[in-house]
């Protein structure tokens, strides 16, 4: 069993998205910000760490949507996903996790044929309320 965290950066009605570096586990797929829990960390730590690696922001604030299974039966992977509307600096690529990030409205994003999974959809679906 893995637990993974990941950070839905909202602003304007937009949500930010990183596409996946070749060499990484879904690759090519836009993706939530976010990672690995590493032992003894709390999901809110292991997502300021994440966000600070992956894309050099502070997060300041943010909602606990719920925790998805992304994994399978015999392996699954929790994946605790986070809306975050508040931190500081400004987004852009930060390691080799991500070639790219980008704002999505949510319409567009829920339409995107390569997502890391497809449960992002309705979670798109359900913030763009």
């Amino acid at each position: 069993m893995a637990d993974v965290v990941g950070a839905m950066l909202v602003r304007n009605g937009q949500v930010l998205l990183g596409l996946r570096a070749a060499h990484k586990s879904f690759a090519g797929d836009w993706d939530v910000i976010g990672g690995h829990m590493e032992t003894g960390e709390t999901q809110w730590s292991a997502l300021c760490r994440e966000l600070v690696e992956e894309i050099g922001v502070q997060s300041v604030s943010g909602d606990h949507l719920g925790t998805r299974n992304i994994g399978d039966v015999d392996r699954p992977t929790f994946l605790h996903v986070y809306a975050v509307s508040s931190w500081e600096g400004e987004p852009s690529v930060r390691n080799d996790e991500h070639t790219e990030v980008r704002w999505f409205e949510w319409d567009a994003a829920e339409r995107l044929p390569n997502l890391a999974t497809p449960l992002y959809r309705a979670i798109f679906a359900s913030l763009s309320r």
